[in-house]
């Protein structure tokens, strides 16, 4: 390997101007108009889980008695609008709210009638039909998954997270990074332990394999785990939990809007890329280094550049591999703003983000294939992100290739055994064959340069 002394030249970073993509306009007026609609809402609990839990599932009467107990807290829930957990909380607050005021059960009323405060979803529109439920009072759809998580998680009380599938890990994962980096400061519940405890084991055992890269021992203690309704409504109402720093919904709309635009419009000068996820702590003896070089190599003999989305070993290696392919090929990498100014990239063309909002979106648009290498927090939060995307058809399709077998097949595993041949089916079979996995860069590199699979039909989320 070569990447010990590797250094890279740092590119232009693109200046503030108007939107000149499409994608740029519309996540800006999503943004404006989700941020509006929170300045309207009440501080609310927010409920991530499944949309194809059934009514006759446990965890379905769990989630309508958890909106029945924030009723009688008068403190409102907030989930995705769509079927599922996402039906049963808002249904089982409205039911209580109606029993108290002699109403019958999910009566058509006005938004602002009464005094119990209303309940909220944010949808996503999907290709396939997904409707707003009738339990919620004050909605709105989004067509963007970043925007929409925001708007799910902002504006808080806390969080309670039932089983589900892939867009339930993306959730989960974006707000537990963010709990871990400092960013929110709220209970975040897991409620389930025979669907939870199996996927924190298998994250045990991925990391064993690379150690450099696990996640701290306190980082699992951000999160709590329970089978029960009122320990976990206690938690995330308990007045005298931390809540979030709020910076004002106006500002916050202002610099990411910025920030979308300035990276939207620096991407549009760039050469699509092959995106490589894995964790900027990875060190120098990481087999996953050699790899991610010889997979950079082969790219680039092809032509074709790697997108890196830290700074580190990592993002050194696939410049020095990339360079090694093809000497004059710009390499890229996007990654966050950090007060460490040492932060090392390789790439030729960087772009520094401080919203997790619009890194996300850097890495997925312009994008010919993903590849994930071993990492941690931010790694499985970024891979589940564009697979969740993927899975619903909200971005277009293409490759996405996992490198490592002894770090992702336990957590393969692991997601088939829960989430389908469990006792309930989250995701469906096709969606497990959305990823390759390999320890071959040349067999990553050709299943990335490859064009995608076509995809059957989309019926259900999960």
């Amino acid at each position: 390997m070569t990447t010990k002394n590797a250094r890279g030249i740092w590119g232009k970073v693109a200046k503030a101007g108007a939107p000149r993509t499409e994608l740029a306009a519309q996540l800006i007026e999503e943004l404006d108009q989700g941020l509006n609609v929170l300045e309207q809402a009440d501080p609310a609990v927010t409920f991530f889980g499944g949309a194809r839990i059934q009514r006759d599932d446990p965890f379905y009467a769990q989630a309508e008695e958890m909106g029945e107990l924030l009723a009688k807290k008068n403190i409102p829930p907030r989930t995705g609008a769509g079927p599922g957990i996402m039906w049963a909380v808002p249904e089982g607050y409205r039911r209580r709210v109606d029993e108290v005021n002699g109403q019958s059960c999910l009566p058509e009323r006005a938004v602002g009638e009464g005094t119990q405060p209303l309940t909220q979803g944010f949808n996503i529109i999907l290709p396939f039909e997904q409707k707003v439920n009738p339990a919620i009072d004050l909605s709105m759809e989004l067509a963007h998954f970043p925007t929409r998580k925001l708007m799910l998680y902002k504006k808080a009380l806390g969080l309670v997270i039932f089983p589900g599938g892939y867009g339930t890990l993306d959730e989960l994962l974006e707000v537990w990074r963010m709990k871990a980096a400092g960013n929110l400061d709220f209970p975040i519940v897991l409620f389930g332990t025979e669907f939870w405890k199996p996927l924190e084991d298998a994250l045990h055992v991925a990391h064993q394999s690379c150690p450099s890269v696990a996640l701290p021992d306190e980082w699992y203690e951000l999160v709590t785990c329970t089978d029960d309704p009122q320990e976990a409504i206690d938690l995330v109402t308990d007045e005298a939990a931390k809540r979030e720093s709020a910076e004002p919904l106006d500002a916050l709309g202002h610099r990411i809007a910025r920030e979308l635009v300035e990276g939207l419009n620096f991407l549009e000068s760039l050469t699509p890329a092959v995106t490589v996820l894995g964790g900027t702590r990875l060190s120098e003896c990481d087999v996953a280094l050699e790899m991610a070089e010889e997979l950079a190599a082969a790219l680039a003999r092809e032509s074709v550049p790697t997108r890196a989305a830290g700074p580190g070993n990592l993002s050194v290696a696939l410049a020095t591999g990339g360079h090694a392919g093809q000497k004059h090929l710009p390499q890229q990498a996007f990654g966050m703003r950090r007060h460490d100014a040492r932060n090392l990239y390789g790439a030729d063309r960087v772009h520094l983000v401080a919203d997790r909002l619009t890194h996300k979106v850097l890495l997925t648009e312009n994008s010919r294939a993903l590849v994930a290498l071993p990492g941690g927090l931010g790694t499985l939060d970024e891979f589940f992100s564009i697979l969740c995307q993927l899975q619903t058809r909200t971005v277009s399709n293409r490759p996405v290739v996992l490198m490592g077998t002894e770090f992702w097949q336990p957590i393969l595993d692991t997601i088939e055994t829960t989430m389908l041949s469990g006792p309930r089916q989250t995701i469906s079979p096709q969606d497990l064959d959305l990823v390759t996995l390999t320890d071959d860069p040349e067999e990553a590199a050709q299943v990335a340069l490859a064009p995608p699979k076509e995809l059957a039909p989309k019926t259900g989320r999960g």
